[in-house]
């Protein structure tokens, strides 16, 4: 099942969980009335007449009961899951600090958590999405994982302190790779949804133990009423939790198992994953000492609580197959007496030097194979996290540690804009001192990591920029929207915005502005076809075609090839370029910046397109990029960007060495 797929099987399972939940409610509203209803003829004395009565008509005959009952339970339900879903609504890390997680220290010399950190940037590269929060659940011993967040914008991955101190590297690889499965496959929305539906169910449980607690301290009739009330309440909201929880361990059990078969394609270590489920599956049980209601999560963890009570009574609720099933999925020589093996030796992990990234051949080509580049999309490999590891270890020390910091990560984002033409360099400071003069320390700090960014080679802008992320994330909100601002204002000050300059900024603008909104649904229209963007698909692959050819030939020959991939009946025309806008780009390398705002508004456009007619839409792009067998930088990384706005993550295309 390749990316597109699964994002159609994920609105699916939304769709079918928002029916059961529908239901559960009217069950459990029918239910309540069922017991108020009870309770006015009991205390109204007229419960044997009233048991004469037709259910139909018992029900018509308290009008005003059945009225209020049904809105203050739907009122009580629907409320307790807005606040719950609230409460997670600034992201992954709010699920993580909720769970007793603490936040891995960028700093912090502690060499477990830096291979963590360094684990988590190579997989982030290697996905080409932005690194997320990572967080250590310090009071847990025992070995367990999980991603939270709405997107790839918002994510945070945390690992228990015993897997830190347990797993080997490869299998800590094993385990992120796992999560972020989960985080491509958009499996975390659905997982952070998932609690708030059910905290809106528990909730009536809730008011039921409330009100039991609150009878016991009363007495008389009011003490009756108080326990019979309560006593309905507790059932009636356990009951609906029971059923939730039959949905939610229907729904992720599939999803673990994708999340494994992800893993292994994606490290192409099958003995890193299996081996830390090896070690889970050996660990003496233990209880989960989470910072909350284990129940809440369990199905987010990358493995299941085990109970005291085993599988028989267990497994209609599993959220993850039998973890020796999914062992023998792995490894299918697995024999359960190793694990007795496993258990009596010391679980210890050790911190190797991790090993050198096998090199990419010097000779090898990008293989821009439409369907090639179609299964890249959320699903990375072997060869992207190769490149991501000497992507790492190319960058230079300063900038490193810059993108780690809580304070120099804006200063170097805004030095990365810098342009490396020094007159245009010139006026950019200037703008800067100007925007920033309530911080004079600021603009000294960008001016000495220029001297580095205007270095770098170009293919490490954006992964540096990814790992910069996390420390970016946590500024304040009117500082990350002025940054947006600023860097669109420092992009396009003389006029003349390069196509790998606009990639930066597209995609920074992006990715900030969903991590400051992540509960903000993106949903895609069923209804819109390709023919009413025609516009828009126009100015986009007239942009692409361009941006890797420099004669307006070339470019229609590779704008023809995708659009007669896209819409071979009735394709749009090529977009013209004004006679001093090819003399700017000849002149200059970069094209007027009235193209950008055109270009952002069609890709806000296209991303509300289904998830087939998006993988229609890229495999034409990928025509237009390879219709001259050579792809730039800037084709290269455009398309990834492209991809990002139409959330799509797509790798960065490197040559598979195997290949």
């Amino acid at each position: 099942m390749n990316f597109f797929e699964h994002q159609d099987r994920a609105r699916r399972r939304t769709a079918l969980l928002v029916l059961l939940f529908t239901l559960a409610v009217l069950a459990i509203v029918f239910a309540t009335n069922l017991v108020v209803l009870a309770l006015v003829a009991f205390f109204a004395n007229d419960l044997a007449a009233s048991a004469a009565i037709a259910p139909g008509d018992w029900l018509r005959s308290h009008p005003d009961a059945v009225l209020w009952t049904s809105l203050v339970t739907v009122g009580l339900i629907g409320g307790a899951s807005l606040f719950r879903m609230a409460s997670l609504a600034s992201g992954g890390g709010a699920v993580a600090q909720a769970l007793g997680g603490v936040l891995v220290d960028p700093g912090s010399n502690d060499p477990l958590r830096r291979q963590l950190r360094n684990v988590v940037e190579e997989t982030a590269i290697a996905a080409g999405i932005p690194a997320p929060d990572t967080y250590v659940l310090e009071s847990e011993g025992g070995i367990n994982a999980f991603a939270a967040g709405f997107g790839t914008s918002d994510a945070a991955i945390a690992v228990t302190r015993g897997a830190l101190e347990t797993l080997t590297r490869d299998e800590l690889q094993g385990v992120i790779a796992h999560e972020f499965s989960h985080i491509l496959n958009g499996d975390m929305r659905l997982n952070t949804r998932l609690i708030g539906l059910l905290f809106g169910i528990l909730v009536i449980a809730l008011v039921g133990r409330l009100t039991l607690r609150g009878a016991s301290e009363t007495g008389g009739r009011v003490a009756l009423l108080g326990v019979i009330v309560g006593l309905a309440l507790v059932i009636i909201g356990y009951t609906g939790l029971l059923f939730g929880s039959l949905i939610k361990a229907a729904v992720s059990r599939s999803r673990e198992q994708l999340a494994d078969a992800s893993a292994v394609q994606f490290t192409r270590l099958p003995a890193g994953l299996a081996g830390a489920l090896k070690k889970i599956a050996a660990m003496p049980l233990r209880p989960v000492v989470l910072a909350a209601d284990v129940e809440e999560v369990r199905h987010m963890l990358i493995a299941e609580h085990r109970t005291p009570f085993g599988s028989m009574f267990t497994s209609p609720f599993a959220t993850h197959p039998p973890i020796l099933e999914r062992i023998r999925a792995l490894d299918p020589r697995f024999d359960p007496s190793e694990l007795e093996r496993i258990r009596l030796a010391p679980m210890r992990a050790g911190v190797p030097p991790p090993p050198a990234p096998p090199p990419l051949s010097e000779a090898a080509q990008l293989a821009l194979a439409p369907l090639a580049v179609i299964a890249a999309v959320g699903n990375p490999g072997t060869a992207q996290l190769s490149a991501a590891a000497r992507r790492l270890t190319d960058l230079p020390p300063v900038l490193h540690e810059a993108a780690h910091s809580p304070q120099d990560a804006l200063a170097m984002v805004l030095a990365l804009v810098l342009s490396r033409d020094p007159a245009n360099r010139a006026r950019q400071l200037a703008r800067l001192r100007e925007r920033v003069q309530s911080t004079p320390e600021l603009p000294p700090r960008i001016e000495a990591l220029a001297s580095q960014t205007t270095r770098l080679d170009a293919s490490l802008r954006l992964p540096l920029m990814e790992i910069a992320f996390p420390a970016l994330r946590h500024r304040p909100v009117a500082q990350l929207r002025a940054l947006v601002a600023l860097v669109d204002e420092l992009l396009g000050l003389d006029g003349q915005v390069g196509v790998l300059d606009y990639t930066l900024g597209r995609l920074l603008r992006v990715q900030l502005t969903e991590a400051l909104m992540p509960n903000s649904t993106r949903t895609s229209r069923a209804g819109l076809k390709l023919h009413a963007l025609k516009s828009e698909l126009q100015t986009l692959f007239s942009v692409m075609a361009r941006s890797g050819h420099d004669d307006e030939r070339s470019a229609r020959a590779a704008f023809d090839a995708g659009m007669r991939r896209l819409l071979p009946m009735a394709p749009p025309e090529f977009e013209h370029e004004s006679n001093t806008a090819r003399q700017a780009a000849a002149a200059t390398g970069a094209r007027s910046s009235g193209w950008i705002a055109d270009l952002d508004h069609a890709l806000t456009r296209l991303d509300f397109l289904p998830p087939a007619i998006k993988q229609a839409l890229i495999e034409a792009l990928v025509m237009t990029v390879a219709h001259d067998r050579q792809v730039t930088l800037g084709e290269a990384e455009l398309l990834r960007v492209v991809c990002a706005s139409l959330h799509c993550p797509l790798p960065p295309l490197v040559a598979d060495a195997a290949a």
